[in-house]
């Protein structure tokens, strides 16, 4: 078994650091209230999951560790809200993060099915 070098985990590495840095944050500062709020901040767990799956699925080139690394990740995410005023831990964050995940894994399945549709054309 081939060891892959760090330097591939690197843009991943980043992305939690960003994922990290945006949960220590209070988030009372937002104007949006109500719903508008409430979409917003879920739009955004989406959108970084689905790219911390993108990111973390590259070096391996497999995707279910790439599913149980990334839920791993948002699960200790929610358990570091904990920790941060004005924040709290939810369940339910972690399973709308699974969702990004799950919509991380689709496009980059998208993307591989229309490479090789792309490359047998030829």
């Amino acid at each position: 078994m081939k060891i892959l070098p760090l330097v591939k985990f690197i843009p991943a590495i980043l992305w939690m650091s960003f994922i990290f840095y945006l949960s220590s944050r209070s988030t009372a500062g937002v104007g949006y209230t109500g719903f508008e709020r409430f979409l917003l901040f879920k739009t955004l767990h989406l959108i970084e999951y689905a790219v911390l799956a993108i990111l973390i699925y590259y070096p391996l080139k497999k995707y279910p560790p790439a599913i149980v690394y990334s839920y791993l990740y948002a699960i200790t995410d929610e358990i570091h809200q904990g920790f941060t005023p004005g924040r709290g831990p939810k369940f339910t964050d972690t399973l709308i993060d699974l969702a990004g995940i799950l919509i991380g894994v689709f496009i980059l399945r998208l993307i591989h099915k229309s490479y090789i549709i792309l490359h047998k054309s030829k």
